[in-house]
């Protein structure tokens, strides 16, 4: 079992006043699969009234509207969050299972994803056949795709990752999506954390993406091709979907002619017990 305080800071900054933004984040961690998130506390300046939902895939939602004139805007989400309570297994309706197994863009069903599908195709159809096949995958994107922060945005889809054999964790967690639906299983995108300890038991970086696949048997399983291991009591789970866009820890619209830009910066820190 471990214990995470993770602090999580989004800058928007822009070049003259803006009259409006209107935004949703997804930076709750979960609860269940292992994990509980025991205290969260989300800040937005200047200051807003803060609203929440649950989304149809079971993502904590916080959404704002903000009308007055701006120069930046700061979103700071603070989590308490324990991993590695045990069994991961957890159910979904068959409806959900299969909008798992439906392609879309940025996760589309391209050549060169079938071609990556085959070269993993499970030895047989039981779980544990299965289980290896998805492992492999795993294996197979981390030995031949490069990670490189350069490459590729939020907007690449895999079709321009397997052009160019390189991206970050988004990437390869979109891979990793599409080719276990091209091998008949479904398969979902995770956004959250991982943490990669310095000397001192601090992460500080962004934040992480990975994909669960559904076994038969076994419920969804994590898989981390960036690394590549299967996630685990490192790994904070914070959104699912079927891709980056109904995972995104930030979304919104802005109004005004101003141009912006972003800044994030995740730091993890593991408590004793």
């Amino acid at each position: 079992m471990s214990r995470f305080q993770v602090r999580h800071e989004t800058r928007f900054d822009y070049s003259a006043p803006i009259s409006e933004t209107v935004m949703e984040v997804r930076l709750r961690p979960l609860d269940g699969a292992g994990q509980r998130c025991l205290e969260f506390h989300l800040d937005v300046e200047p200051r807003v009234r803060v609203r929440t939902y649950r989304d149809g895939y079971g993502n904590h939602v916080h959404y704002f509207n903000l009308l007055r004139a701006h120069p930046s805007l700061v979103v700071t989400s603070r989590s308490l969050v324990e991993t590695g309570l045990g069994a991961r297994r957890e159910s979904d309706g068959d409806a959900l299972v299969l909008d798992y197994l439906r392609f879309r863009p940025p996760a589309g069903d391209v050549p060169g994803i079938r071609r990556l599908a085959a070269a993993h195709e499970a030895a047989g159809s039981d779980p544990a056949a299965v289980e290896a096949a998805l492992d492999g995958l795993a294996l197979g994107i981390s030995r031949d795709f490069v990670y490189d922060k350069s490459a590729t945005d939020v907007h690449t889809s895999v079709e321009e990752v397997l052009r160019l054999r390189a991206g970050v964790c988004q990437d390869f967690a979109h891979l990793y999506v599409a080719a276990a639906r091209a091998m008949g299983v479904p398969a979902r995108y995770v956004s959250g954390y991982i943490h990669v300890p310095d000397e001192h038991g601090v992460t500080e970086g962004v934040s992480h993406a990975w994909a669960e696949a559904w076994v038969e048997g076994k419920g969804w399983l994590g898989y981390d091709a960036t690394h590549p291991v299967r996630a685990g009591a490192n790994h904070v789970r914070v959104a699912v979907g079927r891709d980056y866009r109904d995972a995104a820890p930030t979304r919104g619209v802005y109004v005004g002619g101003a141009s912006g830009s972003m800044e994030v910066r995740v730091t993890i820190q593991a408590l004793r017990r």
